[in-house]
């Protein structure tokens, strides 16, 4: 009497089998492998995010006095195009007020400064405060508190959560700045929703500023910020900008 011989292994089995699981496992292990990702990237943005609330500072008279002071010394020197934006890159940076600082240089000696709040659901939309330096002499005190506004509402806000980026820019007096600030929209496919202009700009130079940037066609709403001359006057201004820029950037 023989044995009975086991049933020999089916390979198609196996190879389908394979055929099935193999893809699966893929499929899982992708899924795996985008939720660490986006884990981790939550746990950063946390980070980051507390990081800056840690270095928020209130709207304060000394804050404007201090900030003032400084830039009015720098515009009253020859190389004010280069000592302005490396003041403003260094204020705004990591280590000051938490911010990623944008510098973009054109020309011989000039930058594009900018820094952001970036949105959270529409960042492609952009809140834009544009502070502009450089223009004739009778114009730098209200230049200087200009800028102090701007850098004093952006330590308040930094860490802020918003809907649309929140974008703080600084640039010279000329057309070529005009020019690179429109550039970078287009470039990275954004959309100027309202413009906020600091310093109480004549009439021209808001002329100019709606026709490089084509703000009419592309339906910006446009404002000129009135100008200040003393910490006393920016202060309240300040608070009014800060409550203007949260409305149009909209808070989730």
């Amino acid at each position: 009497m023989t044995e009975a011989q086991p049933p020999s292994a089916d390979p198609g089995r196996w190879i389908r089998f394979a055929l099935v699981m193999l893809p699966v496992g893929t499929i899982l292990l992708g899924i795996a492998s985008f939720g660490i990702w986006q884990w981790k990237k939550d746990q950063a943005a946390d980070r980051s995010f507390k990081y800056a609330l840690a270095l928020r500072r209130q709207i304060s008279p000394e804050g404007i006095e201090r900030y003032a002071g400084i830039v009015r010394t720098a515009l009253g020197k020859a190389d004010r195009d280069l000592s302005i934006p490396g003041y403003l890159e260094s204020t705004m940076g990591a280590e000051n007020m938490g911010y990623s600082v944008r510098r973009e240089r054109f020309g011989s000696e000039q930058s594009v400064i900018d820094a952001e709040l970036t949105g959270v659901q529409r960042p492609l939309e952009v809140v834009m405060v544009l502070a502009i330096y450089g223009g004739q002499a009778n114009q730098m005190e209200s230049t200087a508190q200009a800028i102090a506004e701007s850098l004093s509402v952006a330590h308040e806000l930094t860490g802020e959560k918003v809907v649309r980026s929140l974008r703080f820019a600084f640039i010279p007096d000329t057309p070529e700045a005009l020019r690179q600030l429109k550039e970078g929209l287009q470039r990275d496919g954004e959309r100027l929703m309202h413009l906020l202009v600091l310093g109480g700009p004549e009439v021209a130079s808001i002329e100019s500023i709606t026709h490089v940037l084509d703000t009419k066609a592309k339906g910006t709403r446009v404002l000129s910020m009135p100008s200040t001359k003393t910490t006393q006057e920016t202060l309240p201004s300040a608070y009014q900008l800060k409550g203007m820029l949260l409305e149009a950037a909209e808070i989730p």
